[in-house]
């Protein structure tokens, strides 16, 4: 299935419907790319498209991997650029500290150490034995933890984890790093763990997929309660794919909403883990329309502001690519596979 279609397909129902509809009636931007999606969905060229990517990304040689950490690099240079969001100073505290969680390839690391030439980089990071990618930029052992972060249990308060559970054996105790106090943390989608071990007035990435998604629309409300939010989408490094980064500075750990962010994060966690009459996980409950409606009436606005620019770089995306145009447009066509060398 094609990431269009799958993300067409995700939204369709339930809470995502019900933004859709929000912002397809509030932002001309939001239904120009729905309409560029749907083109690409419609087209059997664009299917092609997002195999051939998947079957890069599962043969990536040792070239392809050196590139992934170039353009990560390239990401971070980007992201300074235009949003700061690697120097947002010691804020009092030092030494300057950062963490990258779900570090490899290790971009964002470098990035942020030619920024800040003083400070000091951690990072947690998949195994590459188990389905992580290679770190490229090094550290010693004591800075970095290579590690599953999903089965990290103490995180939640978890204690005791049930016998019954499949991967029971895989689960960890441990929390790295949970006594230091960094500046800067960039993430995959573990917020938690950012709120544990952020300072007062220090920045979170987080990267994204979909800011018109329920559960995203969600967080960057929760987010907006504690911090001074802003979205980030590189120009051309993956600007056809629905990702992007949450940019959140001034965050203020200890805010109340903060404390109901943390405690509904974990029970989420545990539920998707152990929830089920066979404890090995079950998906949240769908939130009722009505306060889904209430949430836009209020956060709507604000969405539409930070997600425009996301929006437009996709669709600009989209629609360079021969799969979203049709054979009357007038456009000249781009082939969409990747050209072969030597």
């Amino acid at each position: 299935m094609s990431e269009l279609r799958r993300d067409i397909l995700s939204l369709s129902t339930g809470p995502n419907r019900t933004v859709a509809e929000y912002l397809a009636k509030h932002s001309p931007t939001f239904v120009r790319l729905e309409a560029v999606r749907k083109k690409g969905w419609d087209n059997p060229e664009g299917d092609r498209y997002w195999q051939n990517r998947r079957e890069q990304s599962d043969t990536a040689t040792e070239v392809a991997a050196q590139a992934f950490y170039d353009m990560t690099k390239q990401i971070a240079e980007e992201m300074q650029a235009k949003t700061s969001a690697l120097t947002p100073g010691d804020l009092g505290v030092q030494p300057f500290q950062v963490l990258d969680i779900c570090m490899a390839p290790g971009g964002f690391t470098w990035g942020t150490l030619k920024c800040n030439l003083d400070a000091i980089a951690y990072g947690i990071t998949l195994p590459p034995e188990i389905g992580g990618y290679k770190n490229w930029f090094t550290l010693s052992a004591e800075y970095v933890k290579f590690m599953d972060i999903t089965m990290l249990a103490s995180e939640f308060g978890i204690g005791t984890i049930p016998t019954s559970h499949l991967d029971h054996s895989l689960f960890l105790t441990e929390r790295p790093f949970v006594d230091h106090g960094f500046q800067l943390i960039f993430c995959g989608g573990a917020v938690l763990r950012t709120m544990q071990r952020i300072i007062p007035g220090g920045t979170i990435a987080v990267l994204l997929r979909r800011p018109d998604a329920w559960d995203v629309v969600h967080l960057l409300r929760q987010f907006n309660s504690f911090a001074n939010i802003q979205l980030f989408k590189p120009y051309k490094k993956h600007a056809v794919r629905s990702t992007f980064y949450l940019v959140a500075k001034n965050v203020q750990p200890e805010a109340e909403s903060v404390n109901a962010a943390l405690e509904e994060w974990k029970k989420s966690w545990s539920r998707a883990t152990f929830g089920g009459d066979k404890e090995t996980g079950e998906k949240d409950p769908d939130m009722d329309v009505e306060a889904v409606i209430k949430v836009l009436a209020e956060f709507g606005p604000k969405l539409i502001e930070l997600a425009i620019p996301v929006w437009k770089i996709q669709a600009d995306a989209l629609e360079r690519q021969d799969f979203t145009k049709t054979r009357n447009d007038g456009r000249k066509k781009h082939p969409y596979w990747a050209k072969k060398r030597g």
